[in-house]
């Protein structure tokens, strides 16, 4: 079974609920206040089998000019509109209102039902259906027209086989398979059953148990489907295009609203800036504001053109930034409306697709013209390029793709794939990509980092790699230091030196490439020697050696590495007269049970701040086991 969404859309009073209902035997005015005064006030939804094999959603929309709002959320997302004109008035304001918002939205097919054909006489009927037909031809939407008159069912029967025949010759989107997306155009509660909302389902398909989210502009909740019915019939699953209602378990009334989506897209997420194209249906100022529709819902949006041009005057690339959030998607289709109603096309004054869902606020929109123009070209390989360059140093992830642009997530990717073939840009850790420049950019910055620790401490044998990886994490991220420390310690011929948790330069040879550091190293060495078990502060050094405390600790630090000296505390010792010292320690172990602060200070002739931190230094080695102030034998 074929499922298809129709819209009505036409000027107030020329017949569309009353034809609605000739086609479907169902009244879509619910409200009181409808039926008295007897025209629609909300969007209306019907039930059309208009053949074995293909059922109807028709959504009726209000023509009255104040609720031009509601016709454009019913629009939404709806695969054929049908255009009611009356006989008697022909082409009217909302008529061509409606008609270029249907436009604006990506309507491109029309059936056009010349209706009351009771009140004229055939000719003035067939003026009104040319009228209409070449209003349509000029917004490009292909359209035939039938005259038909709901009151006698005159001509009903034809226009239903004319919807039936532009249906069937209509493929359906692609876009329907992918992630469940219904914008909330009802809320209401069913006593045993809980909160139900209904709306459009555009694309994706759901089943009993799905779990959902619920995005509303400042809120996101987690729900159910606790059950689905499709134009009142119960259903195990739904699938896009059709009238859908969602009972959803785990949510309240007031937790669900008007304009509210409802998805199964990770991804998506309420913002205040869109990059869109644009087409401007009159002249519209840089900072003008406007109305903006998108689903069913709405806030106010103020323009910034990316090109240096005071006004849009036809089409282009702008920014938006929204008053109020609203959960919006790459590829979005939306509606602008002035606070002027008697335009060329009503309220209307412009509208198009949605480029970039999140675009980054560091990065100003004019910087972006190339960017957005190959969105809007559908130019994969150009559009993930220029991503991946405005991203740089930092890696474009794969995982910032999905619902943010107009293009597919899945074209970017192979986008990718294409462009890390030819060279362009490089694979970074199956996440992302990074741009030539950008990991070139990185590679230096590495190498400078490690030259720079290379100068300030001469005698260290090298950077610590975990502090190259952070100070690379802080410019490009983890998933780009990561790459770049990999390609510059690659064998054959590194750019750098792994050596166990340390980098350095193949070119760095130490303190034989400086003399100073050299002198101070040999300096230092004496001191230690000669101060033995009595021990050397970090201080002293520096007062002895006129360099500063960095240096003092690089000197130690190669000390150690030479085996000249012993950290204790915060002392530094002789290596080999600590090492004589604990063979005695093990001698008198040897002898007696245990040794004792007091006698290991009378062996030693060391002070408690001497004695203490060898001590714990040997507790270290498991040469001795404390227990309390005495040492026993370790191991």
């Amino acid at each position: 079974m074929r499922h298809v969404v129709i819209g009505t859309a036409g000027h107030v009073d020329h017949g569309k609920t009353a034809l609605v209902y000739a086609l479907t035997e169902v009244h879509t005015d619910r409200l009181p206040e409808e039926q008295r005064r007897g025209i629609t006030i909300e969007l209306g939804f019907a039930p059309w089998q208009i053949s074995d094999d293909v059922r109807v959603s028709v959504i009726d929309a209000p023509g009255h000019r104040k609720l031009v709002h509601h016709m454009i959320a019913g629009a939404s997302g709806i695969d054929l509109v049908l255009l009611v004109v009356a006989a008697d008035e022909g082409v009217m304001p909302q008529t061509r209102e409606h008609i270029a918002a249907c436009k604006l939205l990506g309507v491109e097919r029309a059936v056009i039902a010349i209706t009351k054909l009771d009140r004229v006489d055939r000719d003035l009927a067939e003026l009104a259906a040319e009228e209409a037909l070449e209003l349509l031809e000029t917004e490009g939407i292909a359209a035939t027209a039938v005259l038909c008159s709901a009151k006698t069912g005159e001509g009903v029967d034809e226009l239903r086989r004319e919807v039936l025949s532009v249906i069937e010759q209509t493929e359906d989107s692609d876009d329907r398979a992918q992630r469940v997306r219904l914008s909330v155009d009802r809320v209401f509660t069913v006593k045993g059953a809980g909160t139900v909302v209904t709306g459009t389902l555009v694309s994706g398909s759901l089943s009993l148990g799905t779990p959902l989210r619920i995005l509303g502009p400042e809120r996101e909740l987690k729900a159910s489907t606790r059950g689905l019915h499709v134009h009142g019939e119960a259903q195990e699953a739904a699938a896009a295009p059709t009238r859908l209602a969602i009972n959803l378990g785990g949510v309240s009334l007031q937790d669900v609203a008007r304009g509210d989506v409802i998805t199964d897209d990770a991804y998506g997420t309420p913002t205040r800036v869109l990059d869109v194209w644009l087409q401007a249906l009159e002249p519209m100022r840089r900072g003008s504001e406007t109305s903006i529709h998108i689903g069913t819902a709405r806030s106010t949006a103020r323009l910034q053109p990316v090109a240096k041009v005071e006004q849009l005057t036809e089409g282009g690339l702008a920014r938006l930034r929204l008053t109020a959030p609203l959960v919006t998607l790459g590829g979005d289709r939306f509606v602008l409306r002035g606070a002027r109603v008697d335009g060329p096309t009503g309220a209307v004054v412009g509208g198009g697709v949605v480029l970039d869902a999140q675009p980054p606020k560091r990065v100003r929109a004019a910087k972006r013209d190339g960017l957005l123009d190959a969105l809007h070209r559908k130019d994969a390989a150009q559009a993930l390029s220029r991503l991946a360059a405005e991203q740089s140093p930092r890696p474009l992830l794969a995982s910032a793709l999905p619902s943010r642009f107009a293009i597919d997530h899945e074209q970017l990717k192979e986008a990718g794939v294409a462009l890390v073939g030819s060279g362009e840009l490089f694979a970074v850790a199956q996440v992302g990509w990074l741009t030539k420049a950008g990991l070139e950019a990185l590679s230096a910055r590495a190498l400078e980092l490690v030259g720079t620790h290379h100068k300030n401490a001469p005698l260290d044998v090298g950077l610590k790699l975990q502090t190259l990886r952070e100070q690379l994490t802080a410019i490009a991220g983890e998933q780009a230091s990561a790459e770049t420390i990999e390609r510059l310690t690659k064998k054959p011929k590194p750019k750098l030196i792994l050596s166990t948790d340390s980098v350095r330069l193949p070119s760095f040879k130490g303190a034989e490439q400086n003399k100073a550091a050299a002198k101070a190293l040999a300096d230092a060495t004496a001191m230690v020697s000669k101060a033995a078990l009595s021990g050397v502060s970090e201080n002293a050094l520096v007062a002895e050696l006129g360099v500063d405390l960095q240096q003092v600790r690089s000197v130690f630090a190669a000390m150690v590495r030479r085996q000249d000296a012993v950290r204790a505390g915060d002392l530094w010792f002789d290596a080999k007269a600590v090492t004589e010292l604990q063979g005695r320690v093990e001698a008198h172990l040897d002898r007696e049970e245990k040794l004792t602060i007091a006698q290991f200070k009378e062996m030693t002739g060391l002070g408690r701040k001497q004695s203490i931190p060898l001590l714990e230094h040997f507790d270290r080695l498991k040469v001795t086991r404390r227990d309390g102030s005495v040492r026993f034998k370790g191991r």
